[in-house]
Formats: C-alpha cells, structure tokens, sequence
C-alpha cells in the first residue's frame, strides 16, 4: 500500500503475526483521534460501481454485528484503486502466536474458548451469514476473552478480498468440500473448521497432515486424525468425542448446526465438572455424543483398567473371578473411603496456606483468581486469628490489584467507557509514565492516595499506584520538569520527521496535545505541536489530487 493517510485514517504499522504477509494496518482517525485496525483489499481499477455498492452494503451488515466475541467493524471506505474495512484495534495475541508459544492450552481453556466461539457462530448463522474457515490466526485474545477477526458478508462474491494464496497449515483447517471447491463456504464447514481449530488448541498438532498445500487438500479427503484422547491423556471422553463428529469428512454426520455444538459443550461442561465417570457415560448414554459402536465401549472399558470382554452365548460362568469375591470388594471398599476421606478432610491453616503458595507460584491470572477464592479467603473466614493472616490479606490485595489492572488493560485496548475515579486517575498517571513524564506520573499517584485511600472500593487502584510510585523511586529517575521533558519529545519529533517517519513524529505531537493539552503551564509547547499537525494536515491535503 505504502501510503500515510487512507481517507480518513493516518496509517501507523503492519499488524499481524507474520507483518511482512498481512493486509492489515494499525491506523488513527485523525478527527477522532481513535486507533483502529484497517484491512485493505486491492481491486483492478478500483472497482465496478456496482462492486464498490456491494462493498458499501456488506460493510452496512458488518456494523450491525455486536457481540463479544466478533471484533466490532466500524466501516469502510475507498481510495483509488483500494478499499478497506475499519475495526476495533484489539492488541492481544492470537491463538496461532499462544500456541507457537505454548504448544498446547489446556483442555479446560479449550472449553472455555470453544463456548465463546460457538456463541459468535451461532450469531452470524442467523444472520445468514458464514464465517468461511475458522483457524488459530483468526483469534486474537482481549485479556481472557477470544474474539474472532475478519468476519466478512460474502466472501465468495465480493471483489474486495485478499488474494494471497494459502499456506499448506491454513489448509489444514479446511472442511473436505472446501478442498475439492474453494467456494463451497456452509455452515457446516464452519463447524469442521471450529473443530480442526479445538483440536489443535488441544493437541498442538494439525488435524490433516502434510507439507505443501495440494497434499494437505488431498489428506483432507481421506486422513483420519487420532482422537485428542489418545493424544493428550486428560482431555475428557465427552469433548473428545465432540471435536472428532466436528471433524467428520461426511457434512451429514457433523452436528446439524451451531446450536447444537453449543448444548454439546454444555453438557461436556456438566459431565466434566460433576466428575462422571466414562463408564457411566458408556452406560447410559450422553445424549449429544452417545457412544453406540461396541469397539467404542470396549476402549472405555481399557481406560478403566479392564480389558474388552467377549462372552459366547453358551458360555457357563462357574464362579466370580478373584477381583469379583466379596472380601476383596470389601478391602477395596475400604481403601476408597479412605482415600476419600482423606481428600476431602478439612484443611487446616498451614496446608490451605501452601495450597495456596502452589498456585501463586504459577503467575497467571487462572491461578490466581483460584488460589483467592479456594483457600485464602476461606483461611480468613475459618481462621480470623491464624497466624497466617497477614500473609493471606496480602496476597489478596494483590490477586485483587493485578486482576483490576487487567481490567483497565482490556478497556483501553476495546475503548471500554472508565467506570471509576480510580480507573480514571491511574490510566491517566500511567499515561504520563509511558511518555517518559515520570515526575507528572509521581505526582498523580501520590494523589491518588491521598484522595482514594480511605475508600475500599478504589483499594486495588490505590496498591497499584503504590506499586508504581516504588518501582519509579527505585529506579533513581531524574524528577525533571515537565516542559524538559516536553521539549525533548517535540525535539525527537522534528527528528523523526526530517528523516521522513512522519508517523512516528505525528505520534508524539498527539500524546503532547493529549496529554498536556489543560496544563497552562506548558501552553506554548503545546501550541507548538498543535501547529505542527495543523501544518502537517495542510500539506497533505495540498499533495492530494
């Protein structure tokens, strides 16, 4: 593309995991000093009219799309021989990075992502509309929460579409009619590809294999992947056998749609946490994902540690085997009332605190949040005068100030509306950390202490302005003035620009206007940079034809 502006948008940087390969762009509104991500599509010419119609309509459906988990779209627009679609700027990392990292997630976050994006599915297939092929660099996570990037109306008919052919992993991801027709778009393919999308998430390997992109399209037809099960021994029998009839190469055998997929998992949900054991979902049934297929019900048998019994029809049972006389079923009785009891006996002070301590040690919010709630808030509740009740305040004071500076983190990122004062106030010291201000940062965290500390309400806030003000001191920074510090920001931007990365230079003239644009002490340097994207605006619109 390479271009500064693009209608109303001042482009900033590639996005992407792989920047080099991506059509999509970091942006700012320039009225509304918004930062966006913008896709940009080439078309010969711009486009037919009745292209550029098609586009304006399909945009007008993408705006109307409001759901938690689907990046919101904002619009579009045209620029000579391009077009482009606007989005919500979500800067988390996408499943494929969280995977190239990790490898593998575990299958409770598997869950909880297949829960969300079947949510998003369902929405966009009553609407008509279909999603085209789920795969891990669709997702991008906001915090916690998966949101699914590039939801397009049409994307068969449209003239505006990236055509950048495919790698031979994002091949893996398609259902087999897709493979035999690149149009072939259904509901039901989208449902292949949310499973082959899960079974990676689970595994850490593709679903079809292959090393170029033909020899995937033809695994795709006939490759049978091994279950989840076989692979990653605590995946649950229930959510295995879901992402396997995902993974059916007949649509007709793919559950009948996306709200089905959606009361499956929720009954995987309910078997997993109740702890069902798999012979009593061999037995009785479990009525999404019923297992009927004998060989079926003889591996379930093998996990519970007993081989697949075969009786012929005139075979005589003389006596029960040794495992079966009833003193061994005794002893074996005993032992597992004993080792129950001996899981589910109380806690007592000391081991809820090293139950705890195990889980803190992890670092991730997960852990966390279950260390808060599972034992240090009962130790307070059962024990108010233990000895280890300081310890355990602490800890959760600070469980309580990472997860509401996680909080802030995903509203700023989603242009979430700030509920408090003491969001309001911390965003705004950290804002002036950011920019190299650390004496104006000092300044409005020591004032939220003194205006927030006796409200328990704004607690979290007031320990993460604490936390802030420590890390500050003991790095020895210099307290300079603010307009010293102005000054070299509105000297490193003339730099910027007269080596030509006006965008960099922009950047800085806005965080000044932004961030000091009250502060009448400093109002020249400010007027300063005002007029130096005044002038920058007037230029550009000059070069414009």
């Amino acid at each position: 593309m390479p271009r500064s502006r693009l209608g109303p948008l001042a482009i900033e940087s590639k996005l992407g995991d792989h920047p080099s390969q991506s059509a999509v762009w970091r942006a700012v509104h320039v009225q509304l000093k918004r930062a966006v991500a913008v896709k940009v599509f080439a078309a010969p010419f711009g486009g037919t009219p009745e292209a550029r119609s098609a586009f304006a309509r399909e945009w007008e459906v993408l705006k109307q799309i409001q759901h938690p988990a689907i990046v919101r779209c904002y619009g579009g627009g045209f620029e000579e021989a391009e077009a482009y679609l606007a989005h919500e700027l979500i800067e988390g990392p996408t499943l494929s990075s969280e995977l190239e990292r990790r490898t593998r997630l575990p299958w409770e976050t598997v869950l909880d992502l297949a829960e969300a994006l079947i949510a998003a599915l369902q929405l966009l297939h009553e609407k008509q509309l279909v999603y085209g092929v789920f795969q891990p660099r669709k997702i991008l996570f906001a915090g916690l929460s998966p949101v699914l990037i590039d939801v397009r109306a049409d994307r068969v008919a449209s003239l505006f579409r990236t055509n950048r052919p495919p790698t031979p992993q994002e091949v893996s991801f398609w259902p087999p009619e897709l493979a035999e027709d690149s149009n072939a778009f259904s509901v039901s393919g989208d449902l292949y590809s949310l499973g082959a999308t899960l079974y990676t998430a689970l595994t850490g390997r593709f679903a079809v294999s292959g090393t170029s992109v033909e020899e995937v399209k033809g695994n795709t037809l006939y490759e049978l992947p091994q279950s989840p099960a076989s692979i990653v021994m605590d995946c649950p029998v229930w959510l295995d056998k879901l992402v396997m009839q995902l993974l059916e190469k007949n649509p007709a055998e793919r559950p009948h749609g996306a709200a089905a997929v959606s009361l499956a998992l929720q009954e995987v949900r309910r078997r997993s946490m109740s702890r069902v054991g798999v012979a009593e979902h061999v037995s009785q049934g479990f009525s999404p994902l019923n297992v009927t297929d004998q060989k079926e019900r003889d591996e379930a048998r093998i996990l519970l540690g007993h081989g697949a019994l075969e009786f012929d029809k005139d075979e005589v049972v003389d006596s029960p085997a040794w495992h079966d006389q009833p003193l061994f079923l005794i002893a074996g009785l005993f032992v597992v009332c004993f080792m129950f009891a001996y899981t589910f006996w109380p806690l007592n002070e000391t081991q809820m605190r090293a139950k705890a301590e195990e889980l803190l040690a992890r670092e991730n919010r997960n852990a966390m949040n279950k260390a808060k709630v599972s034992y240090l808030m009962p130790m307070l509740d059962k024990y108010p005068d233990g000895a280890h009740v300081d310890w355990a305040r602490e800890q959760i004071d600070h469980v309580n100030m990472l997860q509401a500076e996680n909080v802030l983190s995903v509203k700023l990122q989603r242009n979430i509306p700030l509920t408090h004062e003491g969001e309001r106030l911390y965003a705004e010291a950290h804002q002036f950390e950011r920019f190299g201000d650390t004496a104006t940062a000092l300044d409005r965290y020591r004032s939220m202490e003194t205006l927030l500390a006796d409200d328990e309400k704004y607690e979290p806030f007031v320990n993460l302005a604490r936390r802030q003000i420590v890390l500050i001191e003991e790095e020895g920074s210099e307290q300079g003035e603010a307009a010293r510090i102005i000054q070299v920001k509105l000297d490193q931007a003339e730099e910027f620009y007269e080596s030509g990365k006006g965008v960099a230079a922009r950047k800085i003239w806005y965080s000044v206007v932004e961030l000091y644009g009250n502060n009448g002490n400093v109002a020249p340097l400010v007027a300063k940079a005002q007029k130096r994207l005044a002038n920058e605006g007037n230029e550009g619109e000059e070069s414009s034809p």
